[in-house]
């Protein structure tokens, strides 16, 4: 039943995918919480069709001016059925205080770097599409955009995307 003089709120599309959002960064807040470098977690939500997520705490960079970045792999597994489930990758960096500063969205689950050394996230690729590392060096800055080599001839570009 409605009362008064406002209309009730109807749930848009951005109102849903915040929701959603709400989710995983507060399973991506746990794992950060969790400080297991290359432990993977799981989650599921029970919804109509399949939403999972994996995520792994790669490791923190000390950065040149002495900051502390947390890098995040997220991977995201959704579609109506389990056997047709699709998945999308995401790097995430968080500061020492486990607030987020932005993602690269790698596209396929297995775009995402298989580990943090020496201030760089690590891109190994090993299989009949992809057979190249790239290191990407967040030392001085988070770069706008990285090229990840899949080939000797090519590769693929990701940009950062600042905040939420």
């Amino acid at each position: 039943m409605f009362f008064g003089c406002d209309k009730p709120k109807t749930r848009t599309i951005e109102s849903i995918k915040e929701k959603n959002n709400d989710f995983y960064d507060k399973c991506r807040k746990l794992v950060l919480g969790e400080n297991h470098e290359g432990q993977e977690y799981f989650f599921s939500r029970k919804v109509e069709g399949v939403d999972e997520i994996i995520i792994t705490y790669l490791g923190n960079i000390i950065t040149a001016q002495k900051d502390t970045l947390k890098v995040v792999n997220s991977v995201n597994f959704s579609g109506q059925l389990k056997d047709a489930r699709r998945g999308s990758g995401n790097v995430f960096i968080y500061d020492n205080k486990n607030e987020r500063i932005g993602f690269y969205y790698v596209g396929a689950a297995g775009g995402i770097p298989s580990k943090v050394e020496n201030g760089s996230l690590i891109f190994s690729y090993s299989n009949e599409s992809c057979n190249q590392s790239t290191a990407v060096s967040l030392c001085d800055s988070i770069p706008q955009q990285i090229f990840i080599k899949c080939t000797e001839k090519g590769g693929d570009l990701y940009s950062f995307t600042n905040g939420d």
